[in-house]
């Protein structure tokens, strides 16, 4: 019988499905025939990419019964019911809620297999921080002990960026051997269904500056990306924002419009896209791509725009940049808050339409080699089957 596989998330919703937490137990399901289910509670009226995207993978809602000190109680009854059948357990977060789950599943099915993803924020695993899971210092060395005890158990830790791989590595020696670098990745079999035939050559994209996310949160920092456009000559270039508009930025924006009519049929808000077909054009139209985050883990978004091509220019807050662009060879890292900077990168990139054309096909190539789903799950996949 094929193994099955449970990812065990209580708050996941709809578009949580669309990435690693959907998409890994998706591809291991698809590519391998697990039998892959994300548990969690009812979290969204609909999960309407179970039909989509992810088509095939099964989630086990539970009942939310509440908590018994920080645990949640329908995910130990979970674990205590189904851990014997449970051949692999996905866990996320390196925090005192993994730990107990994880110990619990291992004692129960000491010959399941225990995976740990980490987000790639690194703070964390920093040299020198201390890592302190309770304000409570006696109730700090009880979970610092279960700590402990969770590494002995588990069997693979993965980390979104190569610079985390590598703390994690440093902070934890005795469990390096159980430590993997893994990006996030890109539905290539959905895309490829999707765009096969429509996948746009470089002459067959538009001029176009893309961003998405949720716009004008403070953490995405969107205006800077409005103070460097106010000082680049976009020429016949246009600046694109998908994704939901926070009101007070809208104010902002209405207020900030009024000193630079000219960019006002330069810039085009379109909202949120829930039809990822629709969301995935925009990626295949445009040729640029901008993320102006504080800060940022892996940044989905971004391996989105690397899979179509587009150049990309980020922040030193997006941890992963460095891995995303290949150091640099597909777009350029800038300080969060140096307007001109980016102003600068935009107008050489506006005057300079060679420059992207050439990087176009490497960029497409680099993407589909590093950050599709199929790639990364079977390193996933040959991880547990070595096991």
């Amino acid at each position: 019988m094929s193994k099955k596989f449970v990812t065990i998330f209580p708050i996941c919703e709809n578009v949580h499905l669309t990435k690693d937490l959907g998409q890994i137990p998706f591809f291991l399901h698809h590519e391998y025939g697990y039998r892959s289910s994300i548990v969690s509670y009812r979290n969204s009226k609909e999960y309407t990419n179970l039909n989509g995207e992810v088509k095939g993978l099964n989630i086990e809602f539970i009942e939310n019964k509440g908590r018994i000190s920080f645990l949640e109680k329908s995910v130990l009854s979970y674990i205590k019911q189904h851990a014997k059948e449970i051949d692999v357990l996905n866990l996320y977060i390196f925090s005192k809620f993994t730990f107990v789950y994880g110990i619990l599943y291992k004692k129960l099915n000491p010959k399941g297999f225990l995976f740990l993803k980490l987000d790639g924020y690194n703070e964390t695993f920093e040299k020198g921080y201390k890592i302190k899971h309770s304000t409570n210092y006696f109730k700090n060395i009880i979970l610092k002990y279960l700590e402990k005890q969770f590494l002995k158990k588990v069997d693979l830790i993965s980390i979104e960026n190569t610079y985390g791989e590598t703390l994690v590595k440093n902070k934890y020696p005795h469990i390096a051997h159980k430590v993997m670098y893994l990006p996030v990745g890109v539905n290539d079999h959905f895309l490829t269904q999707t765009f096969g035939k429509t996948f746009k050559s470089f002459e067959q994209k538009e001029n176009i500056i893309l961003t998405v996310g949720r716009i004008g949160e403070e953490i995405k920092n969107n205006k800077m990306m409005l103070r460097a456009l106010a000082q680049t000559e976009l020429k016949d270039w246009k600046m694109v924002f998908v994704g939901a508009i926070n009101p007070e930025f809208q104010k902002f924006y209405n207020n900030w419009i009024e000193s630079y009519p000219q960019l006002k049929d330069k810039l085009i808000f379109m909202g949120e896209i829930q039809n990822r077909e629709q969301l995935y054009e925009w990626y295949n139209r445009a040729k640029i791509f901008c993320m102006t985050s504080w800060k940022e883990s892996f940044c989905h978004s971004i391996g989105e725009a690397l899979y179509f091509g587009n150049y990309i220019i980020g922040t030193e807050g997006i941890v992963s940049m460095p891995d995303l662009t290949d150091n640099g060879k597909y777009g350029v890292t800038l300080k969060a808050d140096d307007d001109k900077a980016m102003a600068e990168t935009l107008q050489k990139l506006i005057n300079d339409p060679g420059y992207l054309k050439n990087k176009y096909s490497e960029t497409v190539n680099y993407a589909h080699a590093y950050f599709t789903w199929s790639k990364i799950v079977l390193r996933i996949y040959q991880r547990i089957e070595s096991n």
